[in-house]
């Protein structure tokens, strides 16, 4: 008789947890415009720790330890400016040409396909598409402020983290009573640890992935090769489905820009996808299963997961996002069958 009232109270702990795991998500989700820069702002900070722990050990001051950081992350954001407004500028101007190149291919695909007199597959599209590609290239140059005003509030985060560096474990063993306040500490020493050299590693196999796309556009005279080597960059941190958008992306460009030629189309092809093949099967699910003890599957849940809730950030956020949870997880009695169950399932 005592086993249905606990089989009762497991069922109500369960609901709860599920109750406040959509609660959380929807505030997730509300709360975009405040919480997404803090937490893009976290990771940064994070990236760039062991850098700051290297500039300690040379006795470097910590103030000017913070200064040389805040300076290097200026340089990049304003590099990163320049270089999304200096393509899209690009784009926008040779655009009509690969709308002619489009064109092209889609009367050789309708000859092939022996489609009737002026039927093709443009003369479908019964819009004007080539005019709202341009539109949207201009609307999204015109996001400027948008785009400057999150990146101000992103550096400002980043500046008051590494302030409070120093003091932030100690504030933690104090805040957090008996000896949860030292569990708490040694906890978010790992999710540190653990979050920084995986940023660190990937960001490094990022690097050598754009520039191995960069210098394959070179060999290939593909279009924009600076730009596919940073976008393959960039792409590299979305697990899996990053590396499939940028191939896809480039094998396209090829077609744009080579067609008949198919020696040249095939051999870009062949490139890109041995670049992912070697990097992207081999150096980076190791990072992923070794370094963070996550399940693929969870990995890809997490993708879309976060994708819904922060869209195309949300993805890049989603593999740490879901390594701290694990930590945390693991360390809270009550929730260590969630850590298990996002596991990789190694001890």
């Amino acid at each position: 008789m005592e086993e249905k009232p606990q089989i009762i109270k497991n069922d109500s702990k369960s609901a709860l947890y599920i109750i406040a795991t959509i609660l959380i998500l929807v505030a997730l989700k509300l709360a975009e415009s405040v919480l997404l820069p803090l937490v893009i702002s976290l990771f940064i900070f994070l990236l760039f720790n062991p850098m700051l722990n290297r500039m300690e050990k040379m006795k470097i001051p910590r103030y000017l330890g913070v200064l040389i950081v805040m300076i290097v992350l200026l340089v990049t954001l304003v590099v990163a400016a320049w270089f999304f407004f200096f393509s899209i500028d690009r784009l926008v101007q040779r655009l009509p040409m690969y709308i002619r190149r489009f064109s092209i291919i889609d009367s050789w695909l309708s000859q092939k396909l022996d489609l009737e007199s002026g039927t093709s597959f443009l003369s479908v599209l019964n819009f004007d598409w080539g005019n709202i590609i341009l539109s949207s290239l201009s609307s999204l140059s015109g996001r400027a402020f948008t785009i400057i005003s999150r990146a101000g509030l992103i550096y400002i985060f980043v500046l008051f983290l590494l302030l409070e560096r120093q003091s932030l474990i100690p504030k933690l063993k104090v805040a957090v009573p008996n000896k949860k306040g030292m569990k708490v500490a040694v906890m978010f020493e790992r999710v540190n640890r653990q979050i920084s050299r995986y940023l660190l590693l990937k960001a490094l196999i990022s690097a050598a992935t754009g520039l191995l796309f960069y210098l394959a556009c070179l060999a290939t005279g593909l279009d924009f090769a600076l730009v596919w080597g940073v976008l393959a960059f960039i792409f590299n941190f979305i697990p899996s489905i990053g590396s499939i958008i940028i191939t896809f992306l480039t094998m396209v460009m090829a077609l744009l820009q080579f067609f008949p030629n198919w020696a040249n189309i095939i051999y870009v092809a062949i490139l890109m996808v041995s670049i992912q093949m070697v990097l992207g099967n081999i150096l980076d699910p190791r990072i992923q299963g070794i370094q963070l003890n996550l399940s693929p599957f969870v990995i890809l849940i997490s993708l879309t997961l976060w994708g819904f809730i922060w869209g195309v950030a949300g993805m890049f956020l989603a593999v740490p996002i879901m390594s701290i949870l694990q930590i945390v997880f693991a360390n809270v009695k009550s929730l260590k069958p969630f850590a298990v169950l996002i596991g990789s399932g190694r001890s």
